[in-house]
């Protein structure tokens, strides 16, 4: 009994991406303290309860998505990534549940006590999670563009919570958008064996691989064409010069792109995009350092 027990615990802490929560978490502190806030308030804002409570609550909602997700996903990755599945071999399914299940409730109540608008969009939140995994999964872009969104989200929050319009914040959440966009369809065409057995309509499934890196590319030229319109109108030297780096490294990742066409190729260009979205982190710190 004690070793199930310690599988199941072994088994939520992967199934819930503890890396990817602690990024959600420095997320939303950086962009408090370095996107918002006045320098009177930062030590207050980085230590005030209140924040500390929306970022978990944040976290929380996060876990029970990634959890709920894998539940759905268990026999898709059983065919696309059968060494990395969790639920059913270390976490009971029911388990996983019951996780998710409080993981959610306890985020909405921890939400509703702190501002009822928090309370509001874990809501919204919770529900476009679950539903993802349930259905719109199954649906061509349709799930991609919907994490995509929930992920700017987690910026915005910040701005929600302290009642605040901040036009970096919006700069921030729609490149994370962006970016959480182009990685969601390199996971699908990473998971394409797995989606095409079970019926699951994604981009590559519907379009083929060139038809999904076509939408890439796409996403790449609106997305920079959007930046760009964002850049002129503010006089942030820092801010211009980060998106204007990052210039030569997406001309490398289409290059990168043009030439993938194996699972290792697409989790090498998954890897980077995690890598953009840490540099993002880094910029706003140096943002207000030398700003």
């Amino acid at each position: 009994m004690k070793r199930l027990i310690r599988y199941d615990f072994v088994g939520f802490l992967i199934a819930s991406r503890i890396p990817n929560l602690l990024i959600i978490g420095a997320t939303q502190y950086l962009t408090a303290f370095f996107l918002v806030s006045e320098y009177p308030q930062k030590l207050n804002q980085l230590t005030s309860k209140g924040f500390l409570m929306m970022v978990v609550s944040t976290v929380m909602i996060a876990a029970g998505g990634y959890i709920i997700n894998d539940y759905y996903d268990q026999k898709i990755d059983m065919v696309n990534r059968p060494d990395k599945v969790v639920i059913g071999v270390l976490m009971r399914r029911r388990l996983a549940l019951l996780a998710h299940f409080v993981l959610t409730v306890g985020a909405i109540a921890l939400g509703f006590y702190l501002n009822p608008k928090i309370g509001v969009v874990h809501i919204f939140s919770s529900f476009f999670l679950w539903y993802y995994s349930n259905q719109l999964r199954r649906i061509t872009i349709i799930g991609n563009v919907v994490i995509a969104f929930l992920t700017g989200l987690t910026l915005l929050m910040v701005c929600i919570y302290l009642a605040r319009n901040e036009v970096l914040v919006y700069i921030y959440a729609s490149f994370a958008m962006a970016i959480i966009l182009i990685r969601e369809v390199l996971k699908d065409m990473e998971d394409v064996k797995g989606d095409s057995k079970f019926g699951i309509e994604s981009l590559p499934v519907i379009f083929g691989i060139r038809g999904a890196k076509a939408f890439i590319y796409l996403a790449i030229g609106i997305s920079g064409a959007f930046l760009i319109s964002f850049l002129i109108t503010i006089d942030i030297w820092l801010v211009r010069y980060y998106f204007m780096a990052l210039l030569p490294i997406f001309i490398w990742f289409i290059y990168k792109l043009i030439y993938a066409d194996r699972q290792k190729d697409y989790q090498s260009l998954i890897r980077f995009t995690d890598l953009i979205i840490i540099s993002g982190l880094i910029s706003m710190i140096l943002l207000k350092s030398w700003t």
